[in-house]
């Protein structure tokens, strides 16, 4: 028999050891909607026996399907941030990351588990659509790899635009810069940044002028890299005056909306508003992305901080479109964000992205308490990926703590992997309502 794979299609799936009188026997294993399970040739009118993550077992027919739904894996990349999402299969579907993390977690974890059999079988992946929040280490620095691999070949690399520089390195005077995300200007005692990049020639041109940051040079060579290969399609600025097309994926609609970040008009053209200092500006100008997968949304919002939120909220005015049912949590749990856009957002579930850096105290006491309190849930979901991390004492092997989500378009199920293992059930799981 060749090898015939089905999906699951319930929002998880037990599966047993045995089946008597059509009930099954001795639970060995339990499986999130979206995994794949491989069919074996024994079955019975309401049962197949299946292979899932290495284990033998019976499964209910009726939970099987041909094309997985909406799956998102929040991973475990330490200090900063990535999602990995997929929705139905690899021929009608499509593949996205978001923001890539500050280290090769993310390259590993793919390599390693996610697409181990494309890898072995020296096969490639393709990401339809790569986000990049803005050009922090912690959000673009593990795409770098990625980028570079020949194994993955990419549709569009989405970004905010800004760019960071250092006016030691330059050896054109004219392009030394008033901050070091380039020239800043005042309009109506506002100060607004006007250096930006849209395409990747205007990428190439600032980097042949010198100054930019050797981070994002190295990026930029990985870029230009895999467009030279034919592994890259586009590289495109987004702003909320830009879309996405639609996709009808299993006969649901899938959407991105592009939020932010919002451009002011100047006497210079569009600009971004400089909020406090640099570090402010390119965080709270990351790009702000809600995806939504039949009947449920999802919000992405970088790391907007509060001057960002203040600036997105008195766009947006009377209109509310950040309400999402789960959020990532912006800036990794910090502190700085206001409770009137928490509230706007108002999520069933919440995640949040970070690590151990101690200076950082991610996540914050008051960034987890208030996601708990402005939500629309009676029992609101709180996901931590620093919470789910644990390591083993004698092996000193760390197990990362990726969150799991999947949606079939109106129900919702988050899970994360228990540190124990018990009576065939790998996960700590919820159902978000």
């Amino acid at each position: 028999m060749a090898n015939i794979y089905k999906v699951v299609t319930s929002v998880y799936a037990e599966i047993f050891k045995s089946v008597s009188d059509d009930v099954g026997k001795s639970k060995n294993n339990t499986v999130l909607m979206g995994s794949y399970v491989k069919i074996l040739d024994e079955e019975t009118e309401n049962w197949q026996k299946v292979i899932a993550f290495g284990k033998e077992g019976w499964i209910r027919k009726d939970k099987l399907g041909d094309s997985p739904d909406f799956k998102c894996f929040f991973v475990d990349v330490e200090q900063g941030d990535e999602a990995l999402i997929e929705i139905g299969n690899d021929k009608t579907g499509l593949k996205i990351l978001i923001d890539g993390g500050p280290s090769d977690n993310l390259s590993r974890y793919l390599s390693k588990w996610q697409y181990k059999y494309y890898f072995d079988n020296d096969k490639t992946v393709h990401f339809d659509y790569i986000f990049i929040s803005h050009f922090d280490k912690d959000h673009y620095n593990g795409l770098i790899d990625i980028i570079n691999d020949p194994h993955y070949t990419i549709g569009t690399i989405y970004h905010n635009g800004i760019a960071k520089f250092n006016n030691e390195k330059t050896s054109f005077p004219s392009m030394v810069y008033n901050t070091e995300l380039g020239k800043k200007i005042k309009k109506n005692n506002n100060d607004y940044l006007i250096t930006q990049f849209d395409s990747l020639a205007e990428l190439n041109d600032l980097q042949m002028k010198g100054g930019m940051l050797n981070l994002l040079e190295k990026f930029t060579s990985a870029v230009n890299n895999a467009k030279q290969q034919g592994r890259l399609k586009n590289f495109m600025r987004l702003d909320h005056t830009k879309t996405i097309p639609c996709k009808l994926i299993n006969n649901k609609e899938f959407s991105i909306d592009v939020l932010g970040p919002v451009l002011s008009q100047t006497d210079e053209g569009f600009a971004f508003k400089y909020f406090k200092d640099e570090a402010h500006t390119i965080n709270g100008h990351s790009l702000v992305l809600k995806l939504k997968f039949g009947d449920r949304t999802f919000l992405f919002g970088g790391d907007l901080n509060i001057p960002a939120e203040n600036h997105l909220l008195e766009h947006y005015q009377a209109n509310n479109p950040f309400e999402a049912d789960v959020a990532k949590s912006c800036h990794h749990g910090a502190s700085e964000f206001t409770t009137e856009f928490m509230a706007q957002i108002n999520p069933f579930a919440t995640v949040i992205s970070s690590g151990d850096n101690e200076s950082y105290s991610h996540p914050r006491a008051d960034a987890i308490g208030c996601a708990g309190k402005y939500t629309r849930s009676a029992r609101p979901l709180v996901f931590s990926t620093e919470l789910a991390r644990s390591s083993n004492v004698k092996t000193n092997e760390i197990k990362y703590g990726m969150i799991n989500l999947r949606s079939n378009g109106k129900d919702i199920i988050m899970a994360q992997m228990k540190e124990v293992v018990t009576g065939g059930d790998p996960w700590d799981l919820y159902e978000v309502k």
